[in-house]
């Protein structure tokens, strides 16, 4: 083996050697900056799971106070519709006592 071929094997495995370790610590990197986007996407999922967790519940008061509204105004059409369904009925009775009164006064002359 001739001196130009041996230096030739040494520098390519020199270059092999220092290519090897580039990427080692490229890849070392690349693995940590992995874990600090996977943190940083953990505390963003946490802190948007909240946010949600509070608008439900957000919602879910709404509803109920709605819901609550809702149930009082029911409360008042039922009280006018009995109120007005009654008066109703009272104004077929006068009409009727009223058509009972002509029909004895009629009957009465």
């Amino acid at each position: 083996m001739s001196y130009l071929s041996f230096s030739f094997n040494i520098l390519l495995g020199l270059i092999l050697f220092f290519l090897i370790i580039f990427y080692q610590k490229k890849l070392k990197k690349t693995a940590e900056d992995r874990e600090e986007m996977e943190s940083v996407l953990a505390i963003r999922i946490k802190a948007r799971t909240r946010e949600l967790e509070s608008l439900a519940d957000n919602l879910e008061n709404e509803v109920q106070a709605r819901t609550r509204e809702l149930q009082e105004k029911i409360k008042e059409l039922e009280k006018f519709n009995k109120l007005a369904v009654g008066r109703e009925l009272k104004m077929i009775e006068l009409k009727e006592e009223i058509k009972n009164l002509k029909k004895n006064q009629q009957n009465n002359q």
